[in-house]
Order: C-alpha cells, then structure tokens, then sequence
C-alpha cells in the first residue's frame, strides 16, 4: 500500500489543534499504520465495533510498535466458561487497566477495546488502590498478612497454581498467580523476609526470571450487583480517542463519555458528511502471489517514484529469506542497486517488532562515491540508471514524504 506522509502530518497537525478530526480513505491494516505513525505523547484508545475486530488491530500493533506500549482492553469473559481463554481475558483487561491507573506524564501508550468491554464497570478506583500487595526483596512480611491480603482480595489457595488468582503455600514458599501477569511469581523467605521473587512457569514449575519487587492485583471486575466505575472515568483528560465510526453505537451508554476527550473518526459517520476530512488516498497492496519478480518490479517503480518502501512480516526467518533474494540476483537490476547502496551508510536495512525496513536515505557526502559505482554498473541497464540519475534531485526531497509498505 503507498502512504503520503504529508496526510499523516495533517492529521497531527488537526489534532493539536481540534477535538473532532475526521478521516478518508483508510482501510484493513492501514488504520494501524497511520496509527503508529503519530507520534502522540499520552494515551490513545482505539474502540472497534467488536472483540475479534479489536483483537486483530492488537496484534497488528504489537508488531508495528516498539516497546510493551500496546494494550488490549477485553471485557472479563464473565459468559464464557472457565478456561485458559476467560483467564487470559482476565489478565489482559487487568493489564490494561493497570497501564491506566499508572500512567505518567510522557508516556505513550494505545489501549485497544470495544464497546462492551467499555461499559463493563471496574471497581471504584480508591479500593482498586487499596487492595495492592507489593513485595519487595528484602521486605519483612509474615505469611499471615500476605494470606490475610490474598483472601480478602478473592485469591483462591490450592495446592499448586495454575490460573490468575491463585495461591499456593509450601514451607518457606509463597506462589501467587497475579491477574496483572501472564506467569506466577514464587516469593521465596528467610524468616519474615523475603530473600527473593522469582517469575515461573506454571506447568513446569521452572523459574524464568529473577525480579527484585513485584505488584500483586486482584480480579478487576466488578461483580453484577456491585457499584463501580467506566473505564472512562479513569483515563486521563488529554486522552487521543480513535473510532471507526460513530454511528453503530452513538446511542450506547459509553458513547456519551467520550465526548470530554479529543476524537478521530477512521470513518465519515453518516450524520457529520459535512465535515471536512483528511483524504488519505491509500492505494491498496498488489497481489503478488508468490510471484517475486512482481514483488520486486513494484519496489523498482516505488522506489524511481521517490518512495521509501517498509516491508514488514510476522517471522524473522521470512524476511531473512526475502532479504536474501533481494539481494542475490546478479541479472536483477534491483537487486545490483541494492547491493550497491547496502554498501553506502545512506542505506539500511533494520529489524525491528519482527520487521524488515528497506529505506533508501541519501546523503550529499555520499554523492561523488554514488556516482562513481553507478558508472561501473550503468551497462547492466542503462535506461533504468540515467532514469534514476535524473530522478535523484526529486527522489532525495521527496524522501521522507512518501512511504510504501507492504505485509
């Protein structure tokens, strides 16, 4: 798909400046791209019509950004019976909520979730404080007190822990399964003090890694008969809201909080065509069907066009393949300029979230280095070169306002 920088920057621009902004033109895995091509400071939340849609914007996220920055807000699974599943919805609604509770001043952080997930209340924010349990190494506790905390907080104690909000006592061992944490953490005593905290795997029992404090939170849920908050009303006040549309759930009951905090609308809802919008204009990807030289002809063509082409995969073992052919082709003619410019420093290729990041930057102090390997290459493909040649002033100043990725 080919993306203009130049709408990405509008969009930035709208948003400082605006409390409703409105998009065209956005499409599938593309809306996950723009998203992570705004640089916002603070918390942006993505409301998709349903769990499975937001599931998959999450997991597109996750490859997308770096760092632990993407959270998925599902609701707790209160329908489902009990099972891995309904404990994993658990863990990461609790998460996310986490993130919220704690979220500092310059943080960036997208949370991703649903309607349903939205009107789910959580417990009053001054008890979800209130009932922590932080252990530190070296800390003196007695078992009493961290049992006392763990029963009044609804953990469960069993023999051996195998889902969130449980815990085990066995000798000078305390195991606890948070609902914040994908792993228990196995509290290790010497006395009243805590000599050490270890994360462990449930089913092998083995340690993986050795912390020095840990943050142990209940179930986040609220029961049905009992009164509690939105989720609304813990996000801070700069919040960055993104929604597909607004006309499937405008009526909905967390639909109406939303209006304290700045928008964007992926979609022109029907009832605000008026609006002015940023037209994004995205071309969609080519089918390429395994078919590499049709790959690597539509890279030739983006890159003559003054495009910087991203191209991004689940697995590493994929793009070392695909760098592989790219660069191996002697009769290729992309794949001679590929080696040539994989030598000059105005050339990288970078993994990164599982990526694989072609960018052809240029550089004046590389000029003359430039010009001297493209004579010794010219006869290959003399069209294609003097093409290039000519190209090179507008290719460098467009640069960095064109990009052309592909998944």
């Amino acid at each position: 798909m080919l993306i203009s920088s130049d709408s990405v920057n509008r969009l930035a621009e709208y948003v400082e400046n605006r409390d409703e902004v409105f998009c065209s033109g956005l499409f599938l895995s593309a809306r996950w791209m723009i998203v992570s091509q705004l640089d916002h400071i603070g918390i942006q939340m993505i409301i998709l019509p349903d769990r499975d849609s937001a599931e998959y914007c999450a997991a597109d996220l996750y490859h997308l950004i770096e760092g632990d920055r993407v959270y998925f807000l599902p609701d707790s699974g209160k329908n489902l019976e009990r099972s891995n599943y309904k404990s994993s919805l658990g863990v990461q609604r609790t998460s996310a909520i986490r993130k919220i509770l704690e979220y500092k001043e310059g943080e960036q952080v997208i949370v991703v979730t649903y309607p349903s997930a939205l009107e789910e209340v959580i417990p009053e924010k001054g008890r979800i404080s209130g009932s922590l349990l932080k252990l530190t190494v070296g800390e003196e506790r007695s078992y009493e007190d961290i049992k006392e905390i763990l029963f009044s907080s609804g953990f469960e104690r069993v023999d051996f822990v195998s889902e969130p909000g449980q815990f085990a006592v066995r000798g000078a061992l305390i195991d606890i399964f948070s609902y914040s944490f994908n792993n228990p953490f196995r509290i290790s005593f010497f006395g009243d003090e805590i000599e050490s905290i270890n994360i462990f795997d449930a089913n092998t029992q083995l340690s993986k890694e050795k912390v020095e404090y840990v943050d142990i939170y209940p179930d986040l849920s609220s029961s049905e008969d009992e009164e509690g908050s939105m989720v609304t009303d813990i996000l801070p006040a700069d919040t960055l809201v993104w929604m597909d549309s607004s006309d499937m759930y405008k009526d909905r009951q967390f639909f109406q909080e939303l209006n304290r905090f700045r928008r964007i609308y992926m979609e022109l809802p029907l009832s605000r065509q008026d609006e002015e919008t940023i037209d994004f204009n995205i071309s969609p990807q080519p089918v390429f069907n395994k078919n590499f030289e049709l790959l690597i002809e539509d890279i030739r063509k983006n890159l003559e066009s003054g495009y910087r082409v991203r191209i991004y995969g689940e697995k590493q073992s994929q793009l070392d393949r695909l760098k592989s052919i790219l660069l191996s082709s002697s009769n290729n003619i992309l794949s001679l300029l590929l080696r040539f410019l994989y030598n000059l420093n105005g050339f990288g290729i970078s993994f990164f979230n599982d990526s694989l990041c072609l960018f052809v930057s240029f550089f004046y102090a590389f000029a003359e280095n430039f010009l001297s390997q493209l004579l010794n290459l010219i006869f290959h493909n003399y069209i294609f070169y003097i093409k290039f040649l000519f190209k090179f002033t507008l290719f460098y100043s467009n640069i960095h306002h064109k990009e052309s990725y592909i998944f």
